[in-house]
């Protein structure tokens, strides 16, 4: 199998391997070895390997190296002849690779892909648009806003970072969120949300949001699932909206974190969660794709689509 590789040094477990799989790995693959770099970057030597009729190109990162890349890859290839994707796992933080990783990294996943013939699934990822702006649009398969935003960008703090890889860290800091919320001053600040105003092909609404999660994924690490579909590989948009001031959190949090959705929590007005193809977004809060933080344009819009139609190659 004729293949390329991106490959992310700065990604946690490359970083920690060292400089000795990339220099092999360039040696072997000479110009199909691509270092990670910017999406326009990226793009250009995909622009290469497109005109040369490369059809497989393995990601080796965490997920924003993966959102960078499909990134890339959209603008170059055409949507209805992009190439095949095996995700390698090491980076900070592999909620895709949960998903649709190939299964093996390093030389391993490299003998594996010339040998060929493997199982695959299909993800559509979100496609994020800045309305009324000539910003480009970026793909990625998981992100929030409201509370999320809030708590990836603790998160994000070296202080936790240092210790913890991405996904545990965003599960203690939220775990954090909870618990501060027998203070009245940071539950005060939590609970109050932020402005949210979402409008599907279905329907609009909108008023104050506690958090607000989508993806594009078909599951999530440690047995998460805050969805009520939960159908293998539909494609669309999955999303939660959960309202300021939720009634029952610690019950609705308890049931979600475990992957479930009964029938009350259907059914609260408090809690909303569904599965479109086109949504809109109004709100003043970041929104966070892939570990990625975008402001929204100056009318507080964003919108969120199914993006392109990738296959993904499993060992």
């Amino acid at each position: 199998m004729r293949f390329a590789l991106i490959h992310n040094a700065r990604s946690r477990r490359n970083n920690r391997s060292g400089a000795g799989f990339a220099a092999a790995a360039e040696s072997l693959l000479g110009e199909n070895f691509i270092p990670s770099d910017s999406r326009e970057g990226t793009a250009d030597r995909l622009r290469v390997l497109r005109d040369r009729g490369v059809r497989t190109i393995a990601i080796d990162g965490g997920d924003g190296t993966v959102s960078t890349a499909l990134t890339a890859i959209a603008r170059v290839y055409p949507e209805d002849d992009l190439p095949d994707i095996a995700v390698f796992a090491s980076g900070n933080t592999n909620l895709i690779a949960n998903d649709v990783g190939f299964g093996l990294r390093g030389f391993q996943a490299l003998r594996r892909l010339r040998q060929g013939a493997m199982r695959s699934s299909v993800r559509t990822p979100i496609r994020l648009t800045w309305p009324e702006s000539d910003r480009m649009p970026v793909l990625g398969l998981f992100g929030g806003c409201a509370g999320y935003a809030r708590a990836v960008r603790i998160a994000h703090a070296p202080s936790i970072v240092r210790f913890a890889p991405h996904d545990l860290a965003v599960g203690v800091t939220v775990l954090g969120a909870v618990g501060s919320l027998v203070f009245r001053r940071s539950r005060d600040r939590w609970l109050a949300g932020d402005p949210l105003k979402i409008m599907t092909e279905e329907r609009s609404y909108g008023g104050e949001s506690f958090m607000f999660l989508a993806t594009g994924l078909s599951q999530l690490s440690r047995g998460i699932w805050p969805f009520w579909d939960a159908e293998p590989g539909a494609r669309g948009v999955r999303y939660l909206d959960v309202s300021a001031q939720p009634g029952s959190l610690a019950r609705a949090a308890a049931a979600l974190l475990t992957g479930r959705a009964p029938r009350w929590l259907r059914r609260h007005p408090d809690y909303d969660s569904g599965r479109t193809h086109r949504m809109m977004l109004e709100t003043t809060s970041d929104f966070v794709l892939d570990g990625e933080v975008f402001t929204p344009t100056a009318s507080r819009q964003l919108l969120l689509e199914s993006g392109p139609a990738f296959r993904f190659l499993h060992a």
